[in-house]
Parts: structure tokens; sequence; C-alpha cells
């Protein structure tokens, strides 16, 4: 007895999933019901796979290939119902005949859509993964594809039946959640409109499983209502959020992708910054006065003590209010270069050492000066190092230049919290010596054949360079333009002169501009640049440093903006071999590192008050005004003059996107409580139905009576598990002789044959009938609601209203 007691808790509740039908619905309705709603699970997968892999292919073929399927499926699911593991191993089997009899054509289709995988990651995560042969010819490639796809929703098509018929819904939860938390992870995921098809799919899948557990008498009515209904909402919900992304969102996504950079910042800020937050990393947004306070940042050891640029962060593509770095999608279209270029051992990082050691026998032969860094409160997300980093073979940097990884912008730590303590090789300060590399390259005639390797690898980069750093929003094209006059270019080159460019970015910077490390405020602005340049016309580092990056792009030259640390020559002169030398936060620096055709990136200096500290091959101390395009007539600077003006009097026609949130927030708030109100107006209406069945259970009618207590009997046992069918009453006495007990099967078979008497008979009906109608139903509430949590008890009362 006590272990019937036990047995009798713990199935009292079960909530099991169960494919329903309504007694007033037929077979073949509850076949098509079905149907729909696994075709639907099945379209859903598919927008958002097609979407998101952007495949060649018509989705409206893929649906109708998917319906064809699904089909297919529940022929073979009514079929083989009594035997369901051999209707699964013979479908198994077929996939399994099917890719083996039609290898390469099955292949074919699959490599294409790992390629679109791999290609739709690599544009996000820019990073050398291996790509599959299409061995099918180009005219099999399409029907290939179709062949793959239509492969996939046959594997696909038994788990969605088993969804779909057991109205699981937490496994379709979880689903849904993991493909939303993929997108957000990777940035691989559909289109806002794919999104949108595919979401609404997947809603009306999980809604039809919460209506097979909706009152036992109206299950499928409810679903078929309930779909509908969504359907409708749906596609006045879809139409508007459509209208609304053409007219109103910008079409690149840049609101999510913001709110996804600004997660990614504040995570990387968690695993990488130290104490000192001294260099913006890029970001402009809030920045203040430069106040070192003379804090250690970083260690530095050497075996030969030498002046360097150490450099960190390198910002690539320019963003209005900062630096970020290389475009991914970009990276991933140059994957080929960079593989061949990292076979040769050629990397953007070392390009000056590769060229010092190819074009100068003293200097490779040289020992290379051995360099620690202790990273004590500086972003260990970087490594810092020189223009003049050695081959890394053998010291701790070698596996941070992944021959892998696509792109140059420095060298990252890859571990959780960055590594605070590194070794590398560097050459002797080599950027005094770039003119003599430059001079040789020319004399192709004397160059060796280390010298010609190299100078093949370093054209292959150099057009890589040219493609990717002269990249300059329209508004800094005309400032640069107003600011520093035309320019003339040789017959053959695909910039202006080094030396003129540099005088004039220098001339320009150095006289018109105020070098200081106090700001009069906060900058919070628009354009970071522009405002330096036209407005306050004051700044320090990152101000002259962003603005030269410009400069030198207006001028066809590849440039970035750097941030790092200097070891100046009187550090060098300060420092013992061997001994560790503290680097503090007085030697955090941002410059420009331009493009220097041939030897690779090299820094400049254009902050005023730097330009005595650093040795440079270039001397500039004379610098007597603008070279080139400076001696323009005065009518053509006029003329300049007031297109300017005009151009500034013409009203702003961007988008205030803090108006434009405000007016989403007042919509979401709208639709979120229009949908509350129609919520608490259903949850009304549900516990109305529910009283006036209850105010029959008191009819002076018996038969009306009766008929309502067993229906509300019937839809608290399916409630907690009772199996309902399109089937006899009396079938169910062996489920609920399971559920509860054999006494408890036999008292449903009796109050079935009253209801049947009520139903279908003349006879009349006692109050006997009645009053034991009413027993069993308080026995099977007691029973099912006594051992029931709290939260089920919940259930039963406001989501079954019961």
């Amino acid at each position: 007895m006590k272990n019937m007691k036990n047995n009798e808790k713990t199935q009292a509740f079960v909530l099991q999933p169960y494919p329903a039908a309504q007694g007033k619905k037929n077979q073949v309705t509850a076949f098509v019901v079905d149907l729909c709603f696994i075709w639907m699970y099945l379209a859903g997968l598919t927008i958002w796979l097609v979407s998101a892999l952007n495949l060649s292919v018509n989705t409206g073929i893929v649906l109708l290939l998917a319906a064809g399927i699904t089909v297919l499926w529940k022929l073979a699911a009514e079929v083989g119902k009594s035997k369901k593991w051999i209707l699964f191993l013979v479908w198994g089997v077929l996939l399994v005949l099917t890719a083996a009899i039609g290898q390469k054509l099955w292949l074919g289709g699959m490599h294409q859509i790992c390629n679109s995988a791999i290609d739709a990651l690599g544009r996000r995560f820019p990073y050398l993964l291996p790509s599959y042969g299409v061995a099918v010819t180009d005219s099999m490639k399409v029907p290939a594809l179709y062949g793959a796809i239509g492969w996939f929703l046959f594997l696909v098509v038994p788990g969605a039946g088993y969804l779909v018929e057991k109205g699981n819904r937490m496994f379709l939860g979880i689903q849904m959640a993991g493909l939303v938390l993929l997108q957000m992870i990777t940035g691989v995921g559909p289109g806002l409109t794919g999104f949108l098809c595919s979401f609404f799919c997947f809603l009306a899948v999980w809604i039809r499983g919460h209506a097979e557990r909706v009152t036992a008498g109206t299950q499928r009515l409810a679903a078929v209502e309930m779909i509908v209904g969504v359907a409708v909402l749906g596609g006045i919900l879809l139409t508007g959020g459509y209208v609304l992304a053409e007219n109103v969102l910008p079409q690149d996504g840049t609101v999510l992708s913001q709110w996804k950079e600004a997660l990614v910042q504040k995570v990387e800020d968690y695993r990488y910054k130290g104490s000192s937050k001294i260099l913006p990393d890029g970001q402009f947004q809030n920045l203040s006065s430069f106040e070192p306070e003379k804090k250690e940042v970083l260690k530095i050891t050497m075996s030969q003590p030498q002046s360097y640029y150490l450099r960190g962060f390198t910002g690539s593509v320019y963003t209005d209010d900062g630096w970020k770095g290389e475009d991914s999608a970009k990276l991933w279209e140059n994957r080929d270069l960079f593989y061949w270029l990292h076979q040769d051992d050629f990397y953007g990082q070392e390009i000056l050492g590769k060229a010092a050691t190819a074009l100068d026998a003293e200097v490779a032969a040289a020992d290379k000066n051995t360099i620690t860094v202790e990273n004590v409160a500086g972003n260990s997300h970087y490594c810092y190092t020189p223009y003049e980093l050695a081959d890394p073979t053998g010291d701790a940097v070698q596996n941070l230049l992944d021959a892998q990884k696509i792109g140059d912008c420095g060298i990252l730590n890859g571990e959780i919290r960055g590594e605070r303590t590194y070794t590398y090789q560097a050459y002797p300060a080599l950027i005094t010596k770039y003119p003599s590399y430059t001079a040789a390259l020319l004399a192709t005639e004397h160059l060796g054949a280390a010298g010609k390797d190299y100078q093949k690898l370093e054209e292959y980069y150099n057009a890589f360079a040219y493609d990717n750093y002269l990249d300059m929003p329209d508004q800094m094209q005309r400032e640069c333009a107003s600011l520093l006059g035309s320019y003339e270019r040789k017959d053959g080159e695909k910039h202006a002169d080094y030396a003129e460019a540099k005088q004039n970015i220098l001339y320009l910077l150095t006289t018109e501009y105020t070098d200081s490390d106090k700001l009069d405020e906060t900058w919070n602005g628009a354009d970071f640049i522009y405002e330096f340049l036209e407005i306050s016309k004051k700044g320090y580092s990152v101000h002259f440093a962003s603005a030269a990056t410009m400069m030198f792009r207006y001028y066809g030259i590849p440039a970035r903006y750097v941030e790092g640390y200097l070891v100046t020559p009187q550090d060098a002169e300060a420092m013992t071999a061997g001994e560790p030398y503290t680097l503090d936060d007085t030697h955090a620096h941002a410059w420009v590192e331009y493009y220097q055709d041939g030897v690779g990136w090299l820094p400049f200096e254009t902050t005023p008050s730097y330009l005595d500290i650093m040795n440079q091959a270039d001397e500039y101390q004379d610098i007597s005004g603008l070279s080139g395009g400076g001696s323009q007539d005065q009518d053509q600077q006029d003329e300049e003059q007031d297109q300017q003006e005009e151009q500034e009097e013409e009203p702003d026609d961007t988008i205030d996107w803090i108006q434009v949130l405000i007016v989403l927030l007042i919509i979401g708030i709208v639709l979120l409580l229009l949908t509350m109100l129609a919520f608490l107006i259903w949850i009304q209406l549900q516990r109305r139905k529910s009283r006036q069945l209850k105010k029959r259970f008191a009819s002076e009618d018996p038969r009306e009576a009766i008929c309502s207590m067993y229906e509300y009997t019937m839809n608290i046992l399916s409630a907690a598990g009772l199996k309902i069918r399109n089937t006899s009453l009396y079938r169910y006495e062996k489920q609920i002789t399971k559920m509860f007990d054999e006494e408890t099967g036999k008292e449903y078979h009796r109050i079935v044959d009253i209801r049947q008497e009520a139903v279908y008979s003349r006879n009349s009906l006692t109050e006997e009938q009645k009053q034991e109608m009413m027993t069993f139903k308080e026995k099977i509430w007691k029973r099912i609601y006594a051992n029931g949590t709290w939260i089920q008890k919940m259930q039963l009362k406001y989501i079954y209203f019961l």
C-alpha cells in the first residue's frame, strides 16, 4: 500500500507530451494539422539556414521540397506507427543508401553548404579556415545543392515529427535560444526578414505545443485557432517591422552591431584592462585630458638597450568617434594572399626587419636584441613590440604570429586574461635606415636571391595595403582638400611624393594647431577629427595622430593610427643591459604609421612636443610652408571657401538616433501594454468559460450536470497527462488505472456508463448517478491537486483554468 501511494504521487501530475485530437475532428483533420506544423518547423529551419549561409537557392523551391518530405514522413509514420523503431531504422538506412549511391552529387552539395558556412564565419572571424573541393561540374552545382538540402531535411524530419506530435516545447525553446545565441556569439545568422519568418514559424509550433495542454475537448481546435491568431498578428508585426527597418533603421544593422560591440568592449575591458587607463585604445567617447600619474606600466629588459616605438593598439577603420581594427569581411577577401605570405614566413608586423636582413648583410649578421616585457598595468590584449621585430622563431611571441590568422594589426594575445610577461627578439633601431633599403630595392640588378624573394613578397603585401588603408569619409576628404590643397602625382605613382606629403602635414599641424594635454571639456561630439581640425584646434597625441592618418590617406599613402609606449633615446642611455627598466604612463603615446613602398610600416611623429624626442630618418625642423598644391590662386581658394560655407549652411539631414530610440521605446511599451491587456482579457474569458461550466454542475437537468462534470473531469485528467485520442471513452480505463490504481480505473468505467446513458439514452437519470459523478470528479481533483507542486497548482488554476 505504501508503494502504491508513492507511485500515486509520482504519476498523478506528470505532464506528458502527447498528440491530441478533438473528438469532433476525424483522423484526416488530425493528420493535416500535424502535417502543417511539421512543415512549419522545417520551413523555419530552412529559412534560417538559407538566409544565414546565403545559399544560392530559391527559397520557394526549398519550401516546396520541405512540404513534399513532410508528406512522405507522415505517410510513412502512419504506416509504421505500430513499430516505430522499424520505421526509424528503415528511414536511416534509406538516408545512408541515398548518400552512398549518389556520393559524388551528395558530397558536392554538402561541400557547398560547408563552404558557405565557412565563408559566413570567416567574414566575421578572419581566420584561415579549411575549404572543401566541389567535385561536380558547374552545371550540376545547383542540383547538388538542392539535393544536399533535401537530404538534410530528410535527416531532420523524424525529429520534427516527434517534436510536433509530442508537443515538446522545452526542446524547441532550447533550439530557438541556441540559434539566437549562435547568432549573437558568431554574428552568423539570417537577415531581418529571414529571422522574423523563421521566428514566427518556430513560434507557431511552440504555441501549438502549448495548445496541446489546454482543455482536452478543444485541444486541436485551440491549436488551429491560436495559430490563425498568431499568423494574423505576426503578419501585422512583420509588415510593420519591415516598413520600420526599410525607412528608419540603418540597413547595415548598426544599431544592433553597436550594442554588440559595446558588450564585446565590456568583456575585453574585464579581460585585458590593467589599472592604467591612460591610453583610450582607439575609443574617444568621453575622452578627457591627458593626465599621466607617473604610474608604472611596463618593465622592459633588453640585451642591447635601444630606442623603440612599442606599438600596441592599431586602428585601421575610422568610426567618427574613434578607431577600430581591420574590417573582417575585407580581410576574408584577402585570405588567399595571407595564406601564401604566411607560408613564406612573411608577416606585416615584421616587414622592416625582413627588409633589413634581405638587403643589409651587416644587420643580418648582427646579434639580435632580446627583449622581455612585463606588462604591469597596461592593456594585456596587445604584445607591445617594435617595428624592428625579428623572426620570432624560438621566442614566446612565435605562436601569436599565427599562420592561420588573417591581418596584421599589431600582435594580439590569445590568453583568457592576456599574457603579462613575454619575450621576443628585435633588430637594432632601423627606422632611421629605411632610405638605404628603398634605394637598394631600386637597384634590382644588384639584388641577391634573398632580396629578390623579399621584393616579390612585399609587392603582394603592398597591393593589400593600398586596397585597405586608404579609406576615409567624404567629409574628411573635403576637409583635407580644403586644408592641404590639391597635389600632383608623378607619372606611374599611386600617391603624392613622400617628402612633400610629410612636409605639408607637419607644417599644417605644427602651425595651425595647439599641442596641449589639457582639454577644456570631455569630448563627446559627432566627429572627432573634424572637431579637432575645425573647432577646438587643440589636443594631444591622439588628436594629431588621428588627423595625420587621414592626411596621409588623402595623399594616397596607406596609413594607420597607433597607440603604444615609447622607449626614447634618453631611456636607452639610462638602461642597463639585462636589467629591467620601468616605463611609466608618461611614455604612453599615439602616432601615425604610414606604408613606405618597399620597407613596410614606419612610424611618423606629428605631435609638436614630440618632434625632437624620437630618432627620425627625415629632418623637417625648418618647415617653411605647404608645398605642391599650397600655391593655388586666391580666386580658387575663395571659390572653395564659398562652397564650404554653402555646405555648412545646408540643413543637417542626419537621423537623430536618440529620437528614433525614444520612439521605438514608446512603440515597444505600447505594444507590451496592449499584449498584457489582450492576455488579461483572454484570461478573463477563459475563467468565465470555466465558471459557466461549473455552474452547470448544479443544473436541475441531471443530463446536463453529468455531462458537464464528465467534461471537467476529463480536462483535469488531460492536464495531468492522460493521453486524449479520438477513440472509445472506455479505452482510457487502462491509462487511468496506470496513473492511479485499479479501483479508480473501475470507478472510471462506471462513470463512463453514466455519461453514455446521459448522452445516448432516453432513460431518466437519478440523483444518485449525478452524485456518483460528482464524487468521482472531487476524488480526481483532490488527488491531482493535492499531490501537485505549487507550480503545478498555479498551472491548474491560471493556465488550464480548472
